[in-house]
């Protein structure tokens, strides 16, 4: 896979991750609650919605403030790194990169593997 240097080649990754991979879609099989990605160097915020085994969309730059998930990353470039493997998904949560800030764990499970 070529190394992944844009947020936006980021989210065709996710995309094209959901799309391609059967177990994944079969994870979310059931899952239809919006994810709300916040990166916070640029104030910009990301939904992803996942239409149960029916297609993804991701909407750059649009927030719902009613999203059961949402996740703060302090840069985009953290995404980036997460999806390219130079940081773990622990790591990145340990040292404060990423934030959890709602979500149930089991959704959180079920989105890991799409996400990270």
């Amino acid at each position: 896979m070529p190394e992944i240097s844009t947020i936006q080649e980021g989210f065709k990754v996710i995309i094209d991750r959901y799309n391609s991979e059967e177990k994944i879609r079969k994870k979310l099989a059931n899952y239809e609650d919006p994810i709300e990605l916040t990166f916070l160097d640029t104030s910009t915020k990301s939904l992803i919605l996942v239409h149960r085994d029916q297609g993804i969309e991701i909407k750059f730059g649009v927030g719902d403030d009613n999203a059961p998930v949402k996740i703060h990353f302090g840069s985009e470039q953290v995404l980036i790194n997460l999806l390219n493997g130079e940081i773990g998904a622990v790591g990145a949560y340990s040292s404060g990169k990423i934030k959890v800030v709602s979500g149930k764990i089991r959704n959180l499970i079920k989105l890991r593997k799409l996400l990270f």
